[in-house]
């Protein structure tokens, strides 16, 4: 899955959308929809922070290993 696609899933899955997730982040409305429509791949620590206002982590997994990226 892409990044924007998984981005929009996990927004989806608040029930609340891209508004309500950017507000969670304590950002403007807009941030969201904004970063979606421009494209941009936020880097890691963004992307862990809108996975955790989703209820979500961001996790890294092989040879045989865990590993959990914090916001």
């Amino acid at each position: 899955m892409k990044v924007d696609e998984a981005i929009r899933h996990m927004c989806e899955a608040t029930g609340g959308g891209t508004v309500t997730v950017s507000k969670a982040m304590g950002k403007t409305r807009s941030y969201l929809s904004a970063l979606l429509s421009r494209g941009t791949v936020p880097k890691a620590d963004t992307l862990a922070q809108i996975a955790q206002a989703c209820g979500y982590e961001l996790v890294l997994e092989g040879r045989d290993e865990r590993i959990v990226i914090e916001p």
